[in-house]
């Protein structure tokens, strides 16, 4: 604020001492008169230099630090959606909310903190200034300023719909990228190239149109502003010059009055991008704070009314009439669903695709909540259960190999950060991915974006699986193996004939004893 206020004086104080140069200066011929007062505003020029660079720098610092807690913020909120939240926004949308509309919030920041305080004082200021410094002249600005508002308020009303417009067509492109990317090996194996380029193509094409139309508009300001600038000084001239023709005004006041004439355009232009920038930002504020307002559909019951697990309580889980059905499905994905599973016991549940074998394992650890009925692990609701002590007491080994960039050592301590390597290589060990970890150069081997230097099956054994939920000792397992997962063997799968009755009697030697099993085969 303190550099901006003395930027604007140094720039209103200039035109004074531009008047005093002309009119005792340059008139006179008094060439003392001519180095004071030039040196007088190269002084002011420089501090109002200084004041301006002070300026930017404060206000993009300060943009940039909105943006970091935004950033920061809108992560930690995405982390404690259930599926359910991200499915209602898509990956795709939540990426461009914590990316490119937190850029647009930081832009439009930078100018409101530059311009959005300046522009309004410099513009009353330059009025009242202006109007001291020669009333006559004045109402050249009652032709000019009236049609420069009409020109803005045209151009907002039809640029504002298409910024908010150019934000979903953002949304769109990034999704169609995101699925080729994930499904390029789909996309290929049946020859889908050419459909899938051109429905990238037929969403950039739309977003570019949008976009040209948006900024057009936009652009439309600048030549129009400058012509109605160019006609007011016209209009000062042609009005000015009759004045000092007959000897009313002195010269140095029409160029003094010119120089706050150009200044009140100026920052009715400043004032006026603004107002077109400003409603693309809250298009993009909008956006966010709806991510950081979504109500969590997962949350935890008060901290008075949630239960503690009993450490030493045989281990269960029930599933005491269980119903659930996904957002919006008419029909319930599990009906009236019950049974038990004690300490020690191995429970496979075998059905086909679709069958809500994978949905059943993610109610567990309440990735969705349940429409009726309740499950309890070890006699305690998991309703009542805070979701930290609840995905402590369970390992999960999904179906989808998911591995973060970093080494197999950060890998594995997903589960258990305070895991030793004994541990991560038992874990290994029971996995079968020690042989390969071994020459791939042992716990520190790189693991690349989503483990793409590894193969799918070496994928499937260390991703966020065996040797990770293992070295956690949680006190249930859920596993859902891939489709690869049968006991006949199968090419390329990772996973020979007999695997899984050695698997399942390798991993009741590395869990802890009462500990139930789960193998749900897909």
């Amino acid at each position: 604020m303190l550099f901006m206020f003395i930027q604007v004086a140094c720039d209103l104080y200039l035109p004074t001492i531009t008047s005093d140069l002309v009119d005792k200066g340059i008139v006179l011929k008094d060439l003392s008169t001519i180095w004071h007062d030039g040196a007088y505003m190269l002084g002011v020029a420089a501090i109002g230099l200084l004041a301006a660079a002070g300026n930017v720098y404060f206000a993009s610092t300060q943009a940039m630090q909105v943006g970091e807690k935004l950033r920061q913020q809108v992560y930690h909120r995405v982390l404690r959606f259930s599926s359910k939240e991200i499915n209602d926004f898509g990956d795709s949308s939540l990426i461009t909310r914590s990316t490119n509309d937190i850029v647009q919030i930081q832009n439009v920041m930078v100018q409101v903190l530059r311009m959005m305080l300046q522009s309004p004082i410099m513009l009353v200021a330059a009025c009242v200034l202006a109007y001291i410094r020669e009333p006559r002249l004045t109402q050249v600005f009652l032709i000019s300023l009236p049609i420069l508002a009409v020109v803005v308020i045209i151009v907002m009303y039809f640029a504002v719909p298409l910024f908010k417009s150019i934000q979903k067509k953002t949304d769109r492109i990034n999704l169609i990228f995101r699925e080729g990317l994930t499904g390029v090996r789909v996309i290929r194996a049946f020859r889908e190239e050419g459909r899938e380029q051109e429905r990238f193509k037929r969403a950039n094409r739309d977003y570019t149109q949008t976009g040209i139309k948006a900024f057009t508009l936009v652009s439309f300001l600048f030549p129009v502003m400058t012509l109605i600038l160019s006609l007011t000084n016209v209009g000062i001239i042609l009005l000015g010059s009759q004045l000092i023709a007959n000897m009313t005004m002195q010269v140095g006041n029409l160029i003094a009055f010119m120089t706050y004439a150009t200044q009140i355009m100026i920052s009715f232009m400043m004032l006026s991008m603004i107002f077109v920038f400003v409603p693309r930002a809250s298009a993009s504020a909008a956006r966010v704070n709806a991510v950081l307002e979504k109500t969590i559909s997962v949350a935890d019951v008060p901290q008075d009314d949630q239960v503690k697990v009993d450490p030493h309580a045989p281990a269960s889980l029930d599933f005491n009439k269980v119903n659930f059905r996904y957002q919006g499905a008419e029909k319930l994905a599990l009906h009236n669903l019950n049974f038990k599973v004690r300490a020690g016991q191995t429970l496979a549940i075998i059905g086909g695709t679709g069958s809500g074998k994978s949905t059943l394992v993610n109610l567990i650890p309440r990735l969705f909540d349940i429409e009726s009925g309740q499950i309890t692990i070890n006699g305690q609701p998991v309703k009542k259960l805070s979701q930290n002590d609840l995905h402590q007491l369970i390992s999960i080994t999904q179906q989808k190999a998911v591995l973060f960039t970093g080494t197999i050592r950060s890998n594995l301590q997903f589960g258990n950060e305070n895991a030793t390597d004994d541990e991560m290589w038992h874990a290994l060990g029971i996995a079968q991915a020690a042989d390969f970890v071994k020459k791939a150069g042992g716990l520190d081997a790189p693991v690349e974006q989503n483990g793409t230097n590894f193969s799918g099956g070496q994928r499937q054994r260390l991703a966020q699986s065996l040797g990770q939920s293992s070295s956690r000792h949680p006190s249930t397992s859920l596993m859902i193996p891939s489709p690869h997962w049968t006991s006949r063997p199968m090419p390329n799968s990772g996973w020979p004939c007999g695997m899984i009755p050695r698997f399942s009697r390798q991993l009741r030697s590395l869990l802890p004893n009462g500990f139930p099993q789960w193998l749900m085969r897909t």
